[in-house]
């Protein structure tokens, strides 16, 4: 891996000020200050956050409802249809909700970066240096959504899933920004190394 790299929140920003100050004569003389911070990221949270969540629950019912008729017919066919009036349909519901649920996140996110919520609203799922997170990293976000009130966490800064992951959710046109910001300082970065004049 390269150590250049830099991360998505280690972006730095270079500012320059011009205030009055004093010389050693006491006269007023403009003087140049330069100071950096982190540049802020523009992470997706809150209500559109929720939106997300929203519209990806309506496709996993969709994903479910179609799952579900395509197991009865499968059953049907094998001649073992009463399997599914034997079993509890909350039972069914709930391993529908362990299996499907993630299944669906996970199937999305590792191969296109987005759900179909996140894809209606140009939102993508990145690590902490923009890219495309790991299969692992995508494994432990999908798990964690079965988490009990865990879609409530979209309204803090990142939601759980987020965090236990190291992954980030941002709109398209703000991560290209900064992949060029964070390009642009890996680049300043190599060059002070090579050539410590300037």
């Amino acid at each position: 891996m390269n150590e250049n790299r830099v991360k998505i929140t280690e972006i730095k920003e270079y500012h320059t000020v011009t205030r009055k100050e004093k010389n050693a004569a006491g006269e007023l003389l403009d003087v140049e200050k330069k100071f950096w911070k982190y540049k802020e990221v523009n992470y997706v949270k809150g209500w559109p956050r929720f939106g997300h969540f929203l519209l990806d629950r309506v496709f996993y019912y969709i994903l479910a409802i179609f799952f579900g008729f395509a197991l009865g017919m499968v059953l049907g066919l094998l001649g073992k249809s009463y399997w599914l009036t034997d079993i509890n349909s909350r039972l069914l519901d709930f391993l529908f909700y362990l299996t499907i649920y993630p299944g669906y996140y996970l199937l999305l996110e590792s191969t296109s970066q987005t759900s179909l919520g996140k894809l209606v609203l140009g939102r993508v799922v990145v690590d902490e240096y923009g890219e495309k997170p790991s299969f692992k990293q995508i494994l432990r976000r999908s798990f964690s959504r079965i988490v009990p009130f865990e879609p409530f966490s979209c309204f803090s800064e990142t939601g759980w899933h987020d965090n236990w992951s190291k992954t980030y959710v941002l709109r398209k046109k703000d991560l290209e920004d900064l992949k060029v910001f964070a390009r642009l300082q890996e680049y300043l970065e190599q060059e002070s190394k090579t050539n410590p004049a300037l």
